[in-house]
């Protein structure tokens, strides 16, 4: 569905918001275009992503469809109240803990408490004061992230730079420092997830779809398989996923961030709109390549698509994977190319990990002395940290 454009003074920034990482992203929500205008111009100023519906109904699609990050709604809308958009989107788990800042030209009591009650987290007289706009949104998204999870894609620029290996090794390296619950999404084309743990799914990512809308947190764990490490893996399932559309990736990407603390995604470069999809929501980007030009335009094309899609430069991590590599490309070399430092090295461990891989065995458990193992422990500390305590 089409969503109108909201007029402004201003032009979007083209990048990430302020050292925030992905931009967050707010949906305006107001009959009056001109007053939508005017509050977009407030957000954009804090390189925030403004979106606008002008009805109850158009917001309640766009959100369940793009998952943002806050909304602020007009208490009186074309189509419904605002009373009312406040229950519907409560209504849904998937949209119930979005903070919904309300405006109303009205300052009387019995509106405040009315907004209040129908489950908004906040409300302004309209025009709002840009300060005060600014502190009630940035006050309700710094709860909202206490109680959200972060999800950390992991990209190849190209096939067989062990991406998939990484995304498994890294999942459990992360459940091993931090007891978090940690989940590990097979959204990849290649779908080996299964393979490298040793898993058979019996339920999978399009049970968990088909059950989104009403999903409780409790109810994941009939849907992911469990791994002996404490991982939990969303794998394609008995009969298999085929390619996701972008909103089914969208939609089985926050039910995860809801439910788990950390979520790992392996995720290819093609489609590219389910790619796109997974880096608007993702927190942390690993994109995985060896030292072989073949890789390095893919990934410097990769980063530059991030960068436009509200991802920070700052939570890109570029892994060189298999490095060094006898007649391989140096270091500064894959920097420069990419334009990216590069924030992890992996070895070249050939026979390693062949022997993890035949196994089912991530090597993170059979070999945690190893230098593979050290190395992919070192990026999961980083994203641990990042990430805060859990």
């Amino acid at each position: 569905m089409s969503m109108p454009t909201l007029p402004s003074s201003k032009q979007t920034p083209p990048a990430g918001g302020r050292g925030s990482g992905r931009r967050v992203r707010i949906l305006i929500v107001d009959g009056d275009a001109h007053a939508a205008g005017a509050v977009a111009d407030i957000l954009r100023a804090e390189d925030w992503d403004v979106a606008w519906a002008h009805t109850g109904a158009a917001a309640l699609e766009r959100v369940r469809l793009e998952g943002v990050d806050a909304v602020v709604a007009d208490m009186r809308l074309p189509d419904m109240d605002g009373p009312a958009l406040c229950r519907a989107l409560r209504e849904h788990s998937e949209m119930a803990a979005i903070p919904i800042v309300a405006l109303s030209t009205s300052g009387q009591v019995a509106d405040r408490v009315a907004a209040l009650r129908a489950g908004a987290s906040d409300f302004l007289v309209k025009p709002p004061d840009a300060v005060e706009l600014v502190a009630r949104l940035q006050a309700a998204l710094d709860l909202q992230r206490g109680r959200s999870g972060t999800i950390v894609a992991v990209l190849g620029a190209k096939g067989g730079v062990g991406a998939s290996i990484l995304a498994a090794n890294l999942a459990l390296a992360l459940r091993q420092q931090t007891h978090a619950t940690v989940a590990l999404a097979d959204l990849a084309q290649t779908c080996c997830l299964d393979v490298l743990l040793n898993l058979q799914a019996r339920l999978g990512v399009t049970d968990l779809l088909a059950r989104a809308e009403e999903l409780e947190p409790g109810d994941l764990e009939t849907i992911l398989t469990p791994h002996a490490s404490g991982v939990e893996a969303l794998l394609p399932g008995a009969e298999g996923s085929g390619v996701l559309a972008p909103e089914q990736a969208r939609k089985a990407l926050l039910a995860l961030r809801r439910a788990r603390d950390l979520t790992v995604v392996d995720v290819s470069p093609w489609p590219r709109e389910v790619l796109a999809a997974t880096i608007e929501l993702a927190d942390r980007l690993l994109i995985v390549l060896t030292p072989e030009i073949t890789g390095l335009r893919e990934a410097t094309r990769l980063v530059q698509e991030a960068g436009q899609l509200g991802l920070a430069r700052e939570r890109m991590m570029l892994v060189l994977n298999r490095f060094p590599l006898r007649g391989g490309l140096q270091r500064r070399d894959v920097e420069g190319a990419v334009g990216l430092p590069v924030s992890v090295e992996i070895p070249n461990d050939v026979s390693l990990i062949t022997y993890s891989t035949n196994r089912g065995v991530p090597l993170v458990s059979s070999h945690p002395r190893s230098r593979v193992a050290r190395s992919i422990a070192t990026a999961a500390r980083s994203i641990a940290q990042a990430a805060g305590p859990r």
